[in-house]
C-alpha cells in the first residue's frame, strides 16, 4: 500500500522506508553536530584549548551520551583533559 500525504508525492513502501531512515539518520546527525558545536563554543568560553588529538576526538564522537557527560564537564574544568575524561 502506497503511502500519500497531501502535496507530497507517492512511493512505494520500500522507498518510504528508505525515506524514512534517511530523515532519521539525517535528525541523529544534526543533534550530534549542535552537541559537537555547543562543546566546542563552551570550550572557547572557558578559554580551554584542544590539541589537534583531541579535536579529532571530539569530532570524531558519535555518542550522545559521551557528547552530553563532555559537555557537562566543562563547568568547573580547567584542562580538556578533564573535560574529556
Amino acid at each position: 500500500m502506497e503511502r500519500q500525504i497531501e502535496g507530497e508525492a507517492t512511493f512505494p513502501p520500500f522507498v518510504q522506508r528508505l525515506i524514512d531512515r534517511g530523515k532519521i539518520e539525517g535528525i541523529r546527525e544534526g543533534e550530534l553536530k549542535g552537541k559537537r558545536d555547543t562543546l566546542l563554543r563552551l570550550l572557547a568560553r572557558a578559554g580551554i584549548v584542544l590539541t589537534e588529538n583531541e579535536s579529532a576526538r571530539v569530532q570524531a564522537c558519535a555518542d550522545v551520551a559521551t557528547l552530553d557527560r563532555w559537555i557537562d564537564n566543562v563547568l568547573g574544568a580547567k584542562t580538556a583533559a578533564e573535560v574529556l575524561s
